[in-house]
């Protein structure tokens, strides 16, 4: 799938099935949400893809940004939240942790390691050493972008060092179940949203 739609469907997912109650939970979910629905495609290095990849890393940087200063406006700030709750050496070994994932997602090849549950699994462990309450958030659109991934025609390699990928060959990432998928993760995300905004 494409990252716009990735990033849709991990912000939609996030806050329906987290349906935060406080502006720092609005804030984690938004900020888990994109960050995890975007941080597989560490690893796309081709032009088309990789532009793409860089439209989507630009989108969920507004989003964060947008989160981060939002939640700065609210009684309780989501930052300083994150220093008083939160050791800030585990905050810096969390950074570190998730910099080497990253680097090392970025140079193996497309949806192998930074598509696999073992690259989840330890993204998941340095969001929980950052701030435990993006963990949520994160898990949902990390594992949204691999189910996504796991429609179209391409192996998504999930059991990695495993070589066998696996897929469902229903679409292609920039087909038309693209554009259905992309307009559905955003009404569920501008669904989720409404539904903060009304409680």
């Amino acid at each position: 799938m494409m990252s716009k739609t990735h990033i849709t469907m991990g912000i939609g997912t996030s806050l329906l099935l987290l349906h935060p109650h406080t502006a720092t939970g609005i804030s984690a979910a938004l900020i888990g949400g994109t960050f995890g629905a975007i941080i597989p495609d560490i690893d796309c290095k081709s032009t088309k893809v990789s532009r793409d990849a860089l439209y989507g890393r630009l989108i969920a940087g507004t989003v964060i940004a947008a989160s981060v200063i939002w939640g700065q406006t609210q009684p309780v700030s989501l930052l300083k939240n994150i220093l008083q709750t939160h050791v800030s050496n585990t905050i810096l070994m969390g950074f570190l942790f998730m910099s080497v994932l990253s680097v090392a997602g970025r140079i193996s090849g497309h949806r192998s390691f930074s598509h696999s549950f073992l690259f989840f699994v330890l993204t998941s462990g340095s969001i929980y050493q950052i701030y435990p309450a993006f963990l949520p958030g994160f898990c949902i659109g990390c594992l949204s972008h691999l189910l996504l991934d796991c429609l179209n025609k391409k192996p998504v390699r999930l059991l990695y060092p495993i070589k066998k990928g696996f897929c469902l060959n229903l679409c292609y990432a920039d087909g038309a179940a693209n554009k259905v998928l992309l307009w559905v993760g955003l009404l569920l995300s501008i669904y989720g949203v409404a539904l903060v905004w009304l409680q």
